[in-house]
């Protein structure tokens, strides 16, 4: 028998007979569930225009002025300046509105359809690659170190505080929530043209054993991707975390001087490394048991399901930080630009440029577990129960039978 999670409150169940169920549910009807993802995706692209407008009549700070990295943090429009920078994002907005209210209405054509959704996906690419860059992945790794650091190392706070406070931080934030946003309206539309449904993206051709196949392919190319993932993550801390021991990794001796004159910098090397080593070991959750039930030392949760987006959210956005820095340094080696004062530099640049496939195969990681984690759709009644990765299950009560 295989072990199943118990039933999930709010979530219908199906017993597993290997065959399609003789009466499924209706479909749910393409409403709200369908159109909210375009309607917050055209709100977003809509804010963008305004934003953009803001800029060019000076009303609000440009963000491509705050942004002093303009070498491999992987910023096409920083490089390209303000005034360019500013007519690309009102050309992206209003491109993307258009593409919003023409989906909303919903072309009768089967060509039109598909061509839309084209059009859907190219914005949340274009949101995703274009206009986010490696200052995520900087903002996400001092929002872990600083906090911490600030205990013991005076000024750091405020530095902090100084250095993610700009409007380039900000507006790759809104980025980043417009890539999500267009990514889910991308999904929804695909399932809502193809006639799944736009819930869990199941189509009227479910089985049980169809899912239990897509499971078990989803495991393994997870494990597979995490894998991948955690040797481009760990190629970082492998040059930063030899500072504590006074070990200068690819540094000169004048490089590392210098990075020993200026207070914290050797401590937030150190705390960058070590929380991409956290990460390498977050991200084997997505393909071990206490991804899915919380571990046992976790005083409180132990035992308790572990809820997808809690896992699936900050893995993607820490997949397109890497991915976006990774672009940026990777852009840097090729065109001969790193000029980062620290001996060997291009080492550490690779280091960074290493991020580029690791991002790419965190993001496979994230969409397989997400895939793996589906249970039984409360709409369309489709699914299977909730199973852990591996052959046995540890649980509280009686598993849905399957039919032998």
């Amino acid at each position: 028998m295989t072990g199943t999670l118990p039933k999930q409150r709010g979530r219908a169940m199906v017993p597993d007979t290997g065959q399609r169920p003789a009466h499924p549910r209706p479909h749910p009807r393409r409403g709200w569930r369908a159109r909210w993802p375009l309607w917050s995706a055209l709100a977003w692209s809509a804010g963008t225009v305004v934003l953009a407008l803001a800029w060019a009549n000076g009303v609000v700070p440009h963000p491509y002025d705050s942004l002093a990295d303009r070498g491999w943090a992987g910023s096409v429009l920083t490089a390209a300046g303000p005034a360019a920078g500013t007519r690309v994002v009102l050309a992206l907005g209003l491109a993307g509105a258009a593409c919003a209210v023409l989906a909303l209405r919903g072309p009768s054509r089967p060509a039109a359809r598909r061509a839309v959704l084209v059009w859907v996906w190219a914005t949340a690419a274009v949101t995703s690659v274009l206009l986010v860059h490696g200052a995520l992945l900087a903002l996400l790794g001092y929002s872990l170190v600083a906090p911490v650091l600030g205990v013991f190392v005076p000024g750091m706070w405020s530095a902090y505080v100084a250095t993610v406070a700009t409007p380039g931080h900000a507006f790759v934030l809104h980025c980043v929530l417009g890539g999500l946003l267009w990514g889910w309206a991308a999904l929804t539309r695909g399932r809502e043209v193809r006639g799944a449904c736009v819930s869990c993206g199941r189509g009227a051709d479910w089985t049980p054993s169809r899912e239990r196949a897509t499971r078990g392919r989803a495991l393994r190319a997870g494990r597979v991707a995490v894998s991948v993932a955690a040797a481009g993550t760990l190629v970082y801390p492998a040059l930063r975390l030899p500072w504590v021991v006074g070990l200068p990794v690819a540094m000169d001796a004048s490089g590392w001087e210098t990075l020993r004159a200026e207070p914290g910098m050797i401590a937030v090397g150190v705390g960058l490394g070590t929380a991409a080593l956290c990460g390498v070991v977050l991200m084997l959750g997505l393909v071990r048991d206490w991804g899915v039930r919380f571990p046992r030392w976790m005083v409180g949760l132990a035992g308790r399901r572990v809820p997808v987006s809690l896992a699936a959210l900050p893995a993607g956005v820490v997949a397109l930080g890497f991915t976006a820095q990774g672009r940026g340094a990777s852009m840097a080696l090729l065109l001969g630009e790193v000029t980062t004062p620290v001996g060997e530099a291009w080492v550490h640049v690779a280091a960074l440029a290493a991020l580029l496939p690791g991002g790419l195969a965190l993001g496979a990681a994230t969409a397989a577990y997400v895939v793996r984690r589906r249970a039984a759709c409360r709409d369309c009644g489709r699914g299977l129960p909730e199973q852990l990765p591996g052959a046995g299950v540890r649980t509280t009560s009686s598993p849905v039978p399957e039919a032998r």
